[in-house]
Order: C-alpha cells, then structure tokens, then sequence
C-alpha cells in the first residue's frame, strides 16, 4: 500500500513539474504580473512628427519637458523635437512635416495663429496646469482635446492618436 501511494505521489510530483511549462499561445500572459505593459506594446497608428513647447519647467512646462514622456512617444513611434524658444519654434514651423505642437496651454492661442498660417498647418494640443472647471471647458471646446499636466503618458498618447486620425481624416477629404 505504501509503494502504491509513493508512486501516486512520484506521478503527481513529476507531472506537475512538466505542465507548467506546457502553455498555449497567450497562455503565459495570463499569469499574474506577466502581461505587457501597455507602454511596451502600444505602437502608434499614425506616427506624428511632435514639437513640444514651453517657456518654464513649471507648472505644465514641466510635464511637457518630462524625460520619460519624451521617451515614451519615441518608443510609440512618434518624432519629438523640442522648440527652446520662440525662434526655434518659427522654425519649426516652417517645416512641412510638423503634425503637432505639444504646448502650454498658456501659449495655446498665440501658436494656434501661428500654426494656421504654417505650410503643414499643425494640430496645437495644449496642456493645462491644474485648471478651473471653466477653463477646462473652453480649452477642451476649442482645441477638441483635454489634457492636463497630471495626466499620465497614455493620456497624451491618445489625444495625440485623435488628433492625428482626424489629420488623416481631414487630408483624405482634400484628395477627394
């Protein structure tokens, strides 16, 4: 009897050793603390060419200038550059390959003027610093987006996502 519950227990022993390492496609993503990442898989649908601009390292200036978002567009797929002033911004303006300008909402206004009369017409997206209700509002109502400076990376991600499905959208209907 005890030979009998030594190999049970033998059998059990060895077939458990064997079936972990036996799983299905997507299998081992199911297990606890093995999934990707969304920054690790998330790819850009439309790839856009980014100017990130701001005068202070404060307030949204700061998440704007953040290392690790900068980083994180780049590993979406998206080309960052950054304006340091005004002059390096009229410049990077004058490129037709600019899709967004990444700014303060602060600024938001005065770049969108600028942005109108720029060969590639660039899409403004402008991050708020902790903003009222109010403004909130009438940034998200004229810009179509609504970011603030606590907002984590896929946040950005995806108003960067929109904005240039919409430059897709909107370049398509000009073909046509």
């Amino acid at each position: 009897m005890r030979a009998v519950a030594l190999r049970l227990f033998v059998a059990v022993i060895v077939l458990h050793q064997g079936a972990s390492g036996i799983e299905a496609c997507g299998d081992k993503f199911l297990l606890v603390g093995r999934g990707a990442k969304f920054r690790q898989a998330y790819a850009a649908i439309y790839p856009a060419s980014i100017v990130l601009f701001t005068h202070a390292q404060a307030g949204a200036g700061k998440a704007i200038r953040d290392p690790r978002l900068q980083a994180e567009l780049k590993q979406a797929g998206h080309s960052v550059s950054i304006a340091e002033d005004e002059r390096a911004l009229a410049k990077a303006l004058e490129s037709d390959r600019i899709d967004i300008v990444l700014t303060d909402a602060a600024d938001a206004d005065r770049i969108a003027k600028q942005a109108e009369s720029a060969p590639a017409k660039p899409r403004v997206l402008p991050v708020m610093f902790e903003p009222s209700k109010e403004e909130a509002k009438a940034i998200e109502l004229r810009f179509q987006c609504r970011l603030t400076s606590a907002d984590r990376s896929d946040r950005y991600l995806s108003a960067i996502d929109d904005a240039m499905k919409a430059r897709v959208a909107q370049r398509k209907k000009k073909a046509s």
